[in-house]
């Protein structure tokens, strides 16, 4: 169950990183799409990864097992790169909309 918690914590954290370097290299070099595509196959792949390892804390925390807290932290972890793309999505979209007039 640890190496479950354990994996799915790197999972959600190493998402967000790379995430946002992605979203700092886009918004440092705006002229250009350079980071776009990567960032989109990112996030396909990082939408994949994470949902896997949330269906697996989901299923773990439907068994029988002693550590439901911390199943359910690394649960909202995971969540939690929910609201952060959608707010790097909507701050890319707005600016690359408003440099285009």
């Amino acid at each position: 169950m640890n190496k479950l918690i354990n994996t799915s914590k790197a999972i959600a954290i190493l998402s967000f990183v790379f995430g946002t370097i992605l979203f700092a290299l886009q918004l440092y070099f705006n002229k250009t799409e350079i980071f776009l595509y990567p960032g989109l196959i990112f996030v396909i792949v990082a939408i994949v990864t994470n949902s896997l390892s949330l269906l697996a804390l989901i299923i773990s925390l439907l068994g029988r097992t002693t550590q439901k807290l911390e199943l359910l932290k690394t649960c909202g972890l995971v969540l939690l790169n929910i609201p952060i793309a959608i707010l790097y999505f909507y701050t890319i979209i707005s600016i690359k909309s408003a440099t285009n007039f």
